[in-house]
């Protein structure tokens, strides 16, 4: 009888916890920054990531167009966002989720905005913190210096693109994730190999370039990127070696599709797919694409 009794007691306790574990498991979905060690449901150890690559954020008509959107269109986007379930990440996300183990929502999606313009602080920063969302800045870092002295002679000047004391602003509110977009490598082709540049040479040169950015990031932020994004798109792959050994975690290139990213797959965060929303096409038409 006691047998019977224990065995008894066994059953119930499982069905108890067969019946709880989805109310359970619906319960963590609404916590962003749950610690994955703490949870013992089952996860899943793959996920599909679309990643949406924006730039210019602007109601100024004339840059209206193939990277140039407007508030409303982001706000748009957004809402379409949060009425689908989609949950937004950043980059670190991404990294724990593969690298720790660590958790994803069930519809992960990473919104990126290249170059570090003012419209990131004026338009899309308000709309984060209106939507509750997060999203990824790749900044450069020539241009952050350029601007901030600019500003301490002219404190009343507009600029295009942000200052330091902006990116601090923004990295502050944490709705932002500042991310490396080298410190000046557009206006050099991007961070490609040149013709005829020897692989010594140019380990060199992007290794100086690169380093200086997150020095710089290290000293206004308290923060060290862990992501670079490839400025114009253009991959090198004599680059990887840099950027590994300046300790990069991951990168984005402009290649368009759906990621797939695999816990203790380190190589899955590198030359993440980015799809480009152009002005005229809402992000759930991007993601139908990706489908």
């Amino acid at each position: 009888m006691k047998r019977i009794l224990c065995f008894l007691c066994t059953l119930l306790t499982v069905c108890i916890f067969i019946t709880v574990l989805p109310v359970i498991a619906g319960e963590y979905d609404d916590y962003d920054d749950l610690d994955d060690t703490a949870v013992f449901f089952k996860r899943d150890k793959e996920a599909d990531v679309p990643v949406i690559m924006y730039h210019l954020v602007t109601e100024k008509s004339k840059y209206i167009g193939k990277y140039g959107i407007t508030p409303a269109e982001l706000e748009a986007d957004l809402k379409f966002l949060k009425d689908n379930g989609y949950k937004t990440v950043v980059m670190g996300d991404l990294i724990n989720f593969v690298q720790r183990g660590k958790r994803l929502p069930k519809k992960p999606i990473v919104l990126t905005f290249d170059d570090g313009n003012t419209g990131d602080l004026n338009y899309v920063l308000p709309l984060l913190e209106k939507y509750k969302m997060k999203a990824v800045f790749s900044v450069i870092g020539e241009a952050a210096d350029k601007f901030t002295a600019q500003r301490e002679k002219n404190p009343n000047a507009k600029f295009p693109n942000l200052t330091w004391p902006q990116i601090q602003e923004m990295h502050d509110s944490g709705r932002c994730e500042i991310q490396s977009h080298g410190y000046d490598l557009h206006g050099r082709g991007g961070s490609g190999i040149r013709s005829g540049e020897s692989t010594q040479n140019y380990h060199a040169r992007l290794r100086t370039d690169l380093q200086k950015l997150q020095t710089l990031c290290h000293e206004y932020l308290d923060f060290t990127p862990t992501t670079f994004t490839y400025p114009l798109g253009v991959i090198s792959k004599e680059a990887q070696a840099v950027l590994e050994e300046i300790g990069f975690e991951a990168t984005l290139s402009c290649q368009e599709g759906m990621n797939r990213v695999k816990q203790g797959d380190p190589k899955c965060l590198f030359r993440l797919k980015r799809s480009n929303r152009p002005s005229g096409k809402p992000i759930g038409v991007l993601l139908e694409a990706l489908e």
